[in-house]
């Protein structure tokens, strides 16, 4: 008999909304942004989910929430079991031992006062280790990431964005996590470092089983290093599906849409996109629109997706998508789709 393993991280309904104040001066008026709304997911041991999405659709501030470094206004966030939502500041450090973050900026997350062998070892001197034992491990952390560990002693204006984001990497590898959070971990970074990056993750997860959340907005970034791919608009998850069945057969309009505008090679090596075929921008957070939020950029919208908002729904293949016109499924792949465990609590308009 084979017992399932809990997630190491399990998300349920998680919701971050701010509230923002009219900018007028006759104007004390009020408004909801749902930056994050009503989120369900759970991630395994060693693997790795990537977030993808427009600016905008609330992918950084659902990162932030796992970490607590943004407190979420509604539901839980567990990791292996711990509520990390509610856990007490001495339980949260605990917790931040083995969930780490990598930040979008490899400049600005890096103090440039500090030497980057204190920058790495800080983690290290948090848990009680002092000395030349923290100097030891921080420059076999340097070599790891393939830095030169005879640089300790530079500052991080005198490295690349590729290095200071290796950096960032090494510093987050300090504490031995289970867990890392990406943020747009390659975004400032040109397309050759980007691929050097991205090599670097994969081969750190080979080899120390590390799960990671791989936070992007382009779908070409996170292909090759994650399992499974979570697509958010308008802080809500509109599709979560195994990757490569992704790429190939996406269920939801807006992931077909954003794999249009992927740039792909033609025959003659030109690099080319194949045509994006959404249209418009994404509406206003603050005024989201009622049923399906997409349903104003889809060209597959009908009436139903202006009044109902479509609950997550289990197609074969552990697809998961919420649409009311799924795209690449037969009739008889319709026909069995559940609703999913992980479907937002409200099917209502929003």
């Amino acid at each position: 008999m084979t017992v399932s393993r809990p997630p190491l991280l399990e998300a349920k309904h998680v919701e971050l909304h701010y509230t923002v104040r009219n900018t007028m001066v006759l104007d004390r008026s009020t408004a909801t942004v749902r930056a994050v709304d009503d989120v369900s997911f759970t991630l395994d041991e060693g693997e790795t989910l990537g977030v993808v999405g427009e600016s905008g659709c609330g992918k950084t501030s659902l990162a932030r929430c796992l970490l607590r470094l943004a407190t979420p206004t509604a539901g839980t966030v567990h990791f292996r079991g711990h509520d990390i939502t509610r856990a007490s500041p001495r339980a949260l450090r605990g917790i931040r031992r083995e969930v780490q973050m990598v930040f979008q900026d490899p400049e600005a997350s890096l103090n440039p006062r500090k030497r980057i062998g204190q920058i790495v070892g800080l983690g290290l001197r948090l848990q009680g280790i002092k000395g030349r034992e923290v100097t030891d491990r921080a420059r076999t952390l340097l070599g790891q990431v393939g830095l030169d560990p005879e640089h300790i002693n530079r500052f991080p204006h005198e490295f690349s964005g590729g290095q200071r984001q290796r950096i960032g990497i090494a510093r987050a590898l300090a504490v031995q996590p289970s867990l890392i959070v990406l943020d747009e971990p390659v975004s400032a970074l040109d397309v050759s470092v980007q691929a050097q990056v991205i090599n670097l993750l994969d081969d750190l997860k080979d080899k120390s089983g590390l799960a990671y959340i791989f936070v992007a907005h382009d779908l070409s970034v996170v292909r090759h290093v994650s399992d499974r791919i979570a697509v958010m608009y308008l802080g809500k998850i509109v599709e979560l599906t195994p990757a490569e069945a992704l790429y190939h057969k996406p269920v939801h309009p807006y992931t077909a849409a954003l794999l249009a505008s992927v740039p792909v090679r033609r025959r003659a090596g030109e690099r080319a996109g194949r045509g994006v075929v959404v249209k418009g921008e994404p509406a206003n957070p603050v005024n989201v629109p009622s049923g399906c939020r997409f349903h104003p950029r889809c060209q597959h919208s009908t009436e139903i997706c202006t009044l109902v908002e479509p609950p997550l729904m289990r197609f074969p293949g552990d697809r998961l998508a919420a649409c009311h016109h799924p795209r690449n499924l037969s009739d008889s792949e319709v026909a069995l789709a559940v609703r999913s465990p992980l479907s937002p609590l409200s099917t209502g308009g929003a």
